[in-house]
Formats: C-alpha cells, structure tokens, sequence
C-alpha cells in the first residue's frame, strides 16, 4: 500500500507531466479549498487525504475555445496546505478560426498557513500563484503574478444548513495583474509582459460565501457558491455524485454574462470575459474513517459548549476545548477502528467454518469414491469367475459377455483384458486377442504368463494349455 508520501511525490510528478488556467492558473476550482477562485481556511482539520481532479472554462462555443487544468489539493500537516495546478489557458487570438496560437503550458503552486483559530473563526496567510510558465522548453516564473493574501473565515450551522464566509485581501493576481496580450502579424495573442503596476505595491480584496444544502445529505450536502474575487462575480453549484466524487458547474464573471462568446465575433479574448466552467473532483478521505471534530454515526455528534451545559455559544469556544473536542473525535475513531477489526475477526471465522465444511464434504466425497470401488470390485471378480467357469466348459461366447461386464466395471484390471485375450484366441480371432494381451500387459508390466504367450504367439509354438491358464 502506497504512504501518503509515496502518493504525494506520484500525483505531483503527474501533474507536471500532464499539462496544465485561463489568466495564469486562475483556473475555477483549481485553488486549494472548495471555492471557485477566492482562497478559503477551516477552523477544521480537513478529513480528505487529498482531493484531485479536472476543470475546462468554455470562453467561446463556436468556435470551441477553452481553458483545461488539472489540480491536486492536500492538507499536509494540521495547519499547512499544498496545491497544485497544471494548466493550459484559452486561445487568445483575435481570429479564432485561423489562429496557430499554442497557449503556453503553466504550472502553478499554492501555499497556505492557518495561524489563528478561535471558536467557528480562523484566519490563514498564504501565497498563491507560483506560476512556472514553459517557453522555449524551458520554464520561468513570473513574479508579477504571485499573490501574498490573507483570508479571514467563519463557519456556522444554521439548521439543517452550513455556512462559511470567506474575505480577505491579496497581492499579485489577487490585485487584479494579469499576463497582458500582445498581438503579431496573424492576429494571434501572445503572453507577455504584466498589465500591473510593478512600480508599487497593489492590494485587492475578496469575499465568498459557500452554503451546503441538506439535498443529497448522505453524499455530502449540494453546496451553493458565490464569490467576488476582487475583479468580477462568479457563481457556481457543487453536486456531490458520491461521497468521494463532486460534479462542479458555474459561470464566470457572471456580471459579464451577456458577453459570453464575443470572441468568435473577431474580438481579442479580454481578461473578465465570462465563462462557463465544468469540473469533477475526487477527494480520498483519511486513513481514520471519520475526521476529528464531525459527528460519527451512531458515536454522537462534536462537543460544543453549549451541548456540555456549559452555556457558552460556540463562539466563545476557546482553544482548549477545541483540542479537548479534536482528542475525544479521535477515541472514537479508535473505537471505530477497534469494531472494524472485531467484525473482521468474526468474518475470518465464518470462512473457517465455510473451509471446514468444505474439507467435511470432500472427505465424504472420497469415502463413498471408495465403498463405489470397492463395491465395482466385487462384481468385477463375480463376472471374471463367471467367464472362467463358461470358458472351462468352452462356452466362449457366455465366457466374452461376463469378460465384457467385468471390464466396464473395472476398466484396469490387467487379467480381464488377458482373459478376453484367451476367449478371442479360442474364437479364431488372433488380432483381437493380441491387442487385448498387449493391453493387459501395458497395465501389468509384471505379468509374465502374458508376455510369454505373446513371445509364443510371435514364434509359432502357442499351446492351448497356456491359454488355460489365463
């Protein structure tokens, strides 16, 4: 079985083979979290291992035109998480139909750090955006696009519904720089160049909101998304097809939705042009089976100041019994754990039982194989003195039938073969009865009457006397 490690260092090879976010590897839904483009935290531990998967933003229909990535999102230790993205942006040419533009392969690194939690609050720093850009075979980073954030989050249970709240600010592509167009003689539009400002430090902000619905409840939840991501709306749905796989669908810039596809009309691709953006995303969850501080089936929901009688909201919830909460989530996966092995036990028993019935009925098998031969030998020796007693009196014919009945009982006895051998002989039939001495002489080696008569037969000198004796 792979470690997380192991796993780690294979999916992130992968990834960088792979190939690789419209706007730089601002790709929806390929940051870490569960947003679209705006960073998100959890007061939480994340119970996923990690989460992968696939995303295309269609700019233009007809003629198709689109941005295609793939994503591996992971909370490596308690407060540190790593993504990474591989991408390929949207054609930017002005004449789509003529264009010979290869978008640029991007590869992307996103680094985040939760510092502070207190009750259903947490703030987290970050930098995103570490994005490796091939040219000429060779790849380079552009520091104009990395984005230093901070991102503020609440998370609160209202009913049968969750909400988080996500805000904060950011530099680089969080403040709105971008690569910048060029055109050349094809109409084709190349990356290059920053339409930010680098002459002084720009900030920008941003704000979503993620509302998990009780629809599909045993899957998950239907999580409803909407963000500002400091330069336009974006609006997206979250249907979880499993409790592993999640189906992502949503509209970028939607403000802009009214221009959606102007670039087959011979327009350049522009920055906050709208798109629609459709993704599947699998996350593997951890070795425990259920994650520190959610409730586990049939062991009682999280601990909360108020459910202890303490009267205190959760908010006010300090730090102690939030790792006092995350402590007793994790003895009950340990009892969880321990019912697992006791009810893999009980199956390792049942197959024993099953194996033991097994062995049971094969030996029954075998001895009834037995009393059947032993019973078939009984008859076998009745008919072969039968036939002895027909051809003593020179009943040849009776003599061949008994021989016949004992053979199809007894289909290996060398001195039925030699007797029908004897009986042939009498008959006049010297073919017949040599084959049917050489058989009983091939399962009998040792049967030297046998080979003596045949030695007899080959030189002419065979008695009837010797035949008596068969």
């Amino acid at each position: 079985m792979l470690t997380r490690d192991k796993l780690t260092t294979t999916l992130l090879v992968w990834l960088l083979l792979a190939g690789s976010a419209l706007g730089a590897n601002r790709l929806a839904f390929s940051r870490p979290g569960e947003m679209m483009r705006v960073p998100m935290n959890s007061m939480l531990r994340s119970p996923f291992l990690f989460s992968a998967g696939f995303v295309t933003e269609v700019v233009t229909i007809s003629p198709y035109n689109s941005a295609q990535g793939v994503y591996f999102d992971s909370e490596i230790s308690k407060n540190f998480r790593l993504g990474l993205t591989s991408v390929t942006g949207a054609d930017t040419s002005r004449i789509l139909e003529t264009s010979t533009y290869d978008p640029p392969l991007e590869i992307g690194f996103h680094l985040q750090q939760r510092l502070w939690t207190y009750g259903n609050i947490s703030f987290a720093l970050g930098v995103h955006d570490i994005v490796l850009t091939q040219e000429s075979g060779k790849f380079k980073i552009d520091p104009d696009l990395v984005s230093y954030l901070g991102v503020i989050s609440s998370e609160q249970t209202i009913g049968n519904y969750n909400l988080g709240t996500y805000m904060g600010f950011g530099t680089g592509i969080m403040a709105g720089a971008t690569s910048a167009a060029t055109s050349d003689t094809n109409g084709s539009y190349s990356l290059g160049g920053s339409s930010s400002d680098t002459s002084s430090l720009s900030l920008g902000v941003f704000a979503g909101f993620r509302l998990m619905t009780p629809i599909f409840a045993n899957r998950g939840g239907l999580g409803l998304i909407g963000e500002f991501d400091g330069a336009g709306i974006n609006l997206g749905v979250s249907v979880p097809l499993t409790r592993d796989y999640r189906f992502h669908i949503g509209l970028v810039h939607a403000e802009n939705l009214p221009n959606f596809g102007t670039q087959s009309e011979n327009l350049p691709l522009e920055t906050n042009a709208p798109s629609l953006v459709v993704g599947l995303n699998l996350s593997v969850p951890r070795a425990v089976a259920a994650p520190a501080g959610r409730e586990i089936d049939g062991l009682g929901p999280r601990i909360t100041g108020a459910e202890e009688g303490i009267g205190l909201p959760t908010v006010l919830l300090d730090s102690t019994l939030q790792q006092a909460d995350y402590l007793l989530a994790s003895l009950r996966d340990s009892l969880r754990i321990a019912r697992f092995e006791i009810d893999n036990l009980h199956s390792q028993l049942a197959q024993k039982d099953q194996q033991s019935i097994v062995f049971s009925d094969s030996l029954r098998n075998t001895m009834l194989r037995i009393e059947m031969m032993k019973s078939n030998l009984n008859y076998t020796m009745q008919h072969l003195s039968a036939s002895w007693q027909y051809f003593a009196d020179e009943n040849y014919r009776d003599a061949l039938q008994e021989v016949e009945m004992a053979i199809q009982l007894s289909p290996d006895i060398a001195i039925a073969y030699a007797r029908r051998g004897s009986i042939y002989y009498k008959l006049g039939d010297i073919q017949r009865a040599t084959i049917n001495w050489n058989l009983a002489l091939k399962l009998d080696p040792e049967y030297d009457d046998v080979r003596n008569i045949l030695r007899a037969l080959k030189e002419n000198r065979l008695k009837t006397t010797s035949l008596n004796q068969q």
